[in-house]
């Protein structure tokens, strides 16, 4: 006897293309069975999916585009402080981070709360449980045209009406706060200027105060009227009064000195009166003496009482004359000792006096720029900004956009395919019913002999001939032929039939029973495909496992069409 190992199996086991082929016809073969299932399936599907598609509800969309201006534009004709104070909130912002601020409560939250009430006034009650984010990412599209700055909006509803004023809303939204940074960089400057200047007001004031009060304290008197700060009373230069009268001293005592000098010499005396305002009358009448003695001696003769008298008086106006201008003189001297002495302070007076003056006039100066500042800062908010312009104005398509039908109908379709196809593989799963060759023959664990079709009985004596001057004839003794599984009787008879002629000198038995099989030499499985299930094969070959009979192979009687 031949044990069954030693018949060649070569039936493409070993290669996993030819194993993926299998797999694949397999299934094909399968779904084919189940072709009336998966067609209901599919139909019922169509159906569904188009009562779907047709009762869902139109959806309008509408865009628009704006181009994104995020540059940090210089305001014009302002200080370079006012400007640095504008722009240091003008930061140039990221594109994506201008869209996530677009898209933010901060910009939108008026066009969701607009989109609530019109929804709200017409009965719908689902809008109440929206959240911002739910509308936002359920009806609102934004996003940036690749490599530019032009932002594309586009706003679907089910409401049509609703569309192009959702649309408009976003868009003066947008424009609204493409000047909101300006005017609150402008804002933000006018509180500064504000603040500054009402504190600078008040320091000035104070500062003011303060030199006033030291300067009445130390007695330091308004003493050239001709270098007061009218803004800033009590303002002096001590140090410069102290050079003057100290000058006008030395230029007195040097006119004293030449005056002691002078002769009667009229003429030297009517100089130094002339330039004392006080002194003209006694100037004058002795130019008219001067001038009555040039007549008078063209007449007379120098002996003349007429003339003798008009010498005398004029001795004595030059001597009264120079006595009263030494006399004021030496008063203009004691004057200018005054105003010297008036000058002098203590130590440390006059220096901290000048720090009082030089504190006002800074805070005076201070409290003037700020005060400029602030109109070039309100000129600058009064000053218009074009908003980010818009590419294409809000339009409503004319075509919903959902629900698409065809698109429903054939996800629907292809849904329902699939899943009819998964419930016939899985039902033909569990039916454990084999189908495969390849399978059976893996199952049973011996070499497939022949496969014969119950549908074509002509073409059995071939290869039955063929198995008989075959393997069979490798073997002696008799043989029983093991039936698995649910074998119509109509078939094991037309087996008998056609492989008795071939074996008549050996006894054959067709059987069931697995006790009875091993009573003979040689056994031969009997599977059918569509029949014979998995369970039955193993049971079968857990039986036939520590028998030491010797397994011929496998006979397969393909009842797959039959039975479908």
């Amino acid at each position: 006897m031949v044990p069954n190992q030693n018949f060649p199996l070569n039936n493409g086991k070993d290669n996993p293309l030819i194993d993926d082929e299998i797999d694949l016809k397999q299934l094909f073969s399968s779904l084919y069975r189940n072709k009336r299932l998966i067609g209901k399936v599919s139909l019922y599907g169509l159906i569904l999916s188009g009562l779907i598609a047709f009762s869902q509800k139109k959806v309008w969309q509408g865009d628009f585009q704006i181009v994104i201006d995020n540059s940090s534009k210089t305001p014009m004709g302002l200080t370079q402080s006012v400007e640095q104070l504008i722009s240091s909130g003008r930061q140039s912002k990221g594109l994506e981070t201008e869209v996530g601020v677009l898209e933010s409560p901060s910009v939108l939250l008026n066009v969701y709360e607009f989109v609530k009430t019109q929804k709200e006034s017409k009965n719908r009650s689902s809008i109440e449980k929206l959240r911002f984010n739910n509308w936002k990412n359920k009806y609102l599209d934004i996003n940036l045209e690749k490599n530019t700055s032009i932002l594309n909006i586009s706003y679907i509803d089910t409401d049509k009406e609703l569309v192009l004023p959702v649309l408009k809303k976003i868009s003066s939204a947008y424009q609204e706060y493409s000047g909101k940074n300006k005017l609150r960089d402008v804002e933000l400057a006018m509180n500064f200027y504000e603040d500054q200047i009402e504190f600078f007001k008040n320091e000035s004031l104070n500062s003011l105060k303060a030199a006033q009060k030291y300067a009445i304290n130390n007695d330091l008197s308004l003493l050239d009227f001709s270098e007061i700060d009218t803004e800033i009373p009590n303002s002096i230069n001590i140090e410069n009064i102290r050079i003057k009268a100290a000058d006008k001293i030395r230029l007195i005592d040097q006119q004293l000195v030449q005056i002691e000098k002078l002769t009667d010499d009229p003429d030297q005396i009517m100089y130094f009166a002339s330039t004392i305002p006080s002194l003209s009358e006694l100037s004058n009448n002795l130019k008219s003496i001067d001038s009555d003695l040039s007549q008078i001696r063209l007449t007379f003769k120098e002996s003349d009482k007429k003339i003798q008298d008009l010498i005398e008086r004029r001795i004595f106006l030059i001597d009264l004359l120079k006595r009263q201008v030494k006399g004021f003189l030496i008063a203009e001297r004691n004057d200018a000792k005054g105003r010297l002495k008036a000058a002098e302070r203590p130590e440390g007076v006059l220096i901290k006096y000048r720090q009082l003056l030089s504190d006002a006039q800074k805070d005076k100066v201070t409290l003037n720029k700020l005060k400029d500042e602030y109109r070039l800062v309100l000129l600058e908010k009064a000053r218009s900004e074009d908003p980010w312009e818009l590419i294409t104005t809000p339009t409503l398509l004319p075509f919903p956009v959902a629900p698409r039908k065809t698109r429903y109908l054939a996800l629907g379709l292809l849904g329902v395919a699939f899943i009819g196809s998964s419930a016939a593989l899985i039902t033909e799963r569990r039916k454990d019913i084999i189908f495969s060759i390849n399978e059976m023959e893996s199952l049973v664990q011996c070499p497939l002999l022949t496969e014969l079709s119950v549908n074509q009985n002509q073409s059995w004596i071939e290869p039955l001939e063929l198995l008989v001057s075959g393997p069979i004839s490798n073997t002696e003794g008799s043989i029983a032929l093991i039936a698995i599984g649910e074998i119509t009787e109509s078939a094991i008879t037309k087996l008998n039939q056609n492989l008795e002629p071939f074996l008549k000198n050996r006894q054959i038995k067709f059987t069931k029973d697995i006790r009875e099989a091993t009573k003979y030499s040689n056994l031969i499985f009997i599977t059918a495909l569509g029949v014979t299930k998995r369970r039955e094969v193993i049971e079968t070959r857990k039986k036939l496992l520590w028998q030491k009979k010797p397994i011929i192979g496998l006979l397969a009687l393909n009842q797959i069409n039959s039975k479908t």
